[in-house]
């Protein structure tokens, strides 16, 4: 194929491709100010192909923004090629997005518009930049048969299935030779199948052009295919795995050797010396605010606290008046957990399909499970593998294609709508990822918003709202508009929303997704107290490796299928590490 194999021989070995220097990036949102990247350093070597993942909210999406020159740093450096992507002018920056990057995005229609055909599609971004009709045609071929499409560049995209719509728009964002591919959830919306063929026409790219590849991505199936998988933890890049290839010769065999990957996992020490312990470390050592360190010959080593000592600290500090760490007491200071208040939620067989553009989307394939009542149950899984369906099917927001679902001893299918709207209404409470909060309304009235809807009495309704506040440590901030308080704030008065009503089941939808790891744990703390002290059910759909370990009960989708159930007993135990 004409063209193939011309970057990688200009390309030089363990050059820096991108190079990123103490990041920053901060949202204003309001008054409220968001940190996305906190200091994050990485480099890429050309020709690299990199994984970033990480619960949502860490800064994953924000950092290819950023590498893609569709946003700036609030501080830090970044290059990418040559390119400072901080100095840079407007005029450089419209020439940097057409020449050096390409985007691939969760929702092919991103890049693909409908009423061309694939071919065209790919011919569009090099007619913009002036290339000669011939030579247009020739490279737009030549990609399509790159990713496996060779026979399908007549089509238009609604005549191309899922995977082969995010194969056309790989093609697309590579119509101009860009030495960097950027790709956000390349796997969140089609199923194991087609995203296997959508990687292997990104290693074909890899192979082919030596381009760059860095894709965002919560599926370990397609972090398994990349050469490198960063971490991302608190705006900052906190562990990764380096895959490297080796040729290996059986012993006794007279063949030729085989390739074999070799993997290794590494900590991220930034150029100032910060390190971030992996969480599973972290929790399973019970290690808070200090540690010890010690210098031995070869190697650091971390000790915990004991128990006594920082028991007797925790003490002081919240006699002396002082914020309490996160944790259980946070939720409910008296009292013995309760008999459960909640309901159990159970669903037979399953499924719901969705038509889209004529193609038919299984978002959920003949699925049966239960969830106790009074338990605190994850749902978790890659993008598009249904955790959201699951949600919206079990509350009654939408219709299943085939299958049941009971909330208690009742049947959905056998309520009528207005059934359903009083349920949703009296025992149902809602905490989403971005709070959904009224910006124009305080924090009490936010929170008395489902009890007017319910006609409970002002003075029943000022109580209740008074009382929750005062569970989760609010009862200051009653008056303030919502935007004045800080992200973990918001995710509290959110959730006391929810259970205000005094609901039997609550559903959260990536609760932690937008906090940093320290504030999320103060939120998992309050979810997992909810469901151990006031026995209400509690249902989650989170990425999130510290939800999921807070949970008694862990079902895992894929593809809309369930495919493992898991049972967490309490309690961990530990005494140190050493790195």
């Amino acid at each position: 194929m004409q063209g193939l194999g011309i970057l990688k021989e200009m390309a030089v070995e363990n050059e820096t491709f991108v190079h990123c220097d103490n990041l920053i990036k901060i949202y204003k949102v309001a008054d409220l100010e968001v940190i996305a990247l906190q200091g994050l350093s990485l480099d890429i070597t050309e020709g690299e192909t990199m994984a970033l993942v990480g619960p949502s909210g860490v800064g994953k999406s924000t950092l290819l923004n950023l590498l893609g020159g569709l946003d700036r740093p609030s501080a830090g450096g970044i290059s990418v090629a040559g390119w400072d992507l901080v100095r840079m002018k407007d005029r450089d920056r419209v020439e940097y997005k057409r020449k050096v990057v390409g985007f691939v995005w969760q929702q092919p229609a991103r890049n693909l518009l409908p009423y061309l055909s694939a071919r065209e599609n790919v011919e569009l971004p090099m007619q913009h930049n002036g290339v000669p009709a011939g030579v247009r045609r020739r490279r737009a071929l030549e990609l399509l048969e790159v990713v496996g499409l060779a026979d399908r560049a007549d089509f238009r995209p609604e005549q191309l299935s899922g995977g082969e719509q995010q194969r056309a728009a790989l093609a697309v964002a590579l119509a101009n030779n860009p030495p960097l591919l950027l790709g956000d959830e390349l796997s969140g919306q089609v199923d194991s199948s087609s995203a296997m063929r959508v990687l292997d026409a990104v290693q074909a790219i890899n192979r082919a052009y030596g381009t760059t590849v860095v894709l965002v991505t919560h599926d370990p199936l397609v972090a398994s295919r990349m050469d490198r998988v960063v971490t991302m933890r608190d705006g900052r890049a906190s562990t990764e795995i380096r895959r490297r290839q080796s040729l290996r010769r059986r012993q006794g065999e007279d063949q030729a050797e085989q390739p074999s990957a070799q993997e290794e996992e590494w900590a991220i020490l930034d150029p100032v010396g910060r390190l971030q312990l992996p969480r599973a470390y972290v929790n399973t050592l019970e290690m808070r605010e200090l540690v010890k360190v010690h210098l031995e010959r070869d190697h650091v080593s971390i000790w915990p606290r004991e128990g006594d000592e920082r028991r007797q600290d925790e003490a002081e500090r919240a006699a002396d008046g002082g914020e309490a760490p996160p944790s259980a007491s946070l939720w409910l200071t008296t009292g013995e957990a309760r008999s459960p208040a909640g309901v159990s939620v159970a669903v037979e067989n399953l499924s719901r399909i969705f038509d889209l553009a004529g193609e038919k989307v299984h978002a959920l394939q003949n699925v049966s499970l239960e969830i106790p009542a009074g338990s605190l149950s994850v749902i978790k899984g890659p993008s598009g593998s249904g955790k959201t369906t699951f949600l919206h099917l079990i509350a009654g927001l939408d219709e299943p294609t085939e299958g049941q679902v009971w909330v208690g001893e009742r049947s959905l299918a056998a309520m009528s709508p207005q059934d359903k709207i009083d349920l949703v209404q009296e025992q149902i409470g809602f905490v989403f990822q971005t709070f959904g909060l009224l910006p124009f309304l305080s924090v009490e009235e936010n929170v008395q918003v489902p009890l007017r809807l319910l006609y409970t009495p002002r003075p029943e309704r000022r109580a209740l709202v008074q009382e929750v506040l005062a569970m989760v440590g609010l009862a200051d901030r009653a008056g303030h508009r919502t935007y004045e308080l800080s992200g973990g704030e918001q995710q509290r008065v959110a959730i006391v929303r929810a259970l205000v009503k005094r609901p039997t089941l609550i559903l959260a939808d990536e609760p932690t997704g937008q906090l940093d790891s320290v504030t999320g744990a103060s939120i998992i703390a309050l979810l997992r107290e909810i469901a151990a002290r006031q026995g209400v059910t509690v249902v989650v759909a989170s990425h999130d490796p510290n939800v999921h370990e807070a949970a008694d009960r862990i079902f895992e989708l894929r593809d809309g299928r369930l495919v493992e159930t898991v049972d967490q007993p309490r309690g961990r135990t530990g005494h140190g590490a050493a790195l």
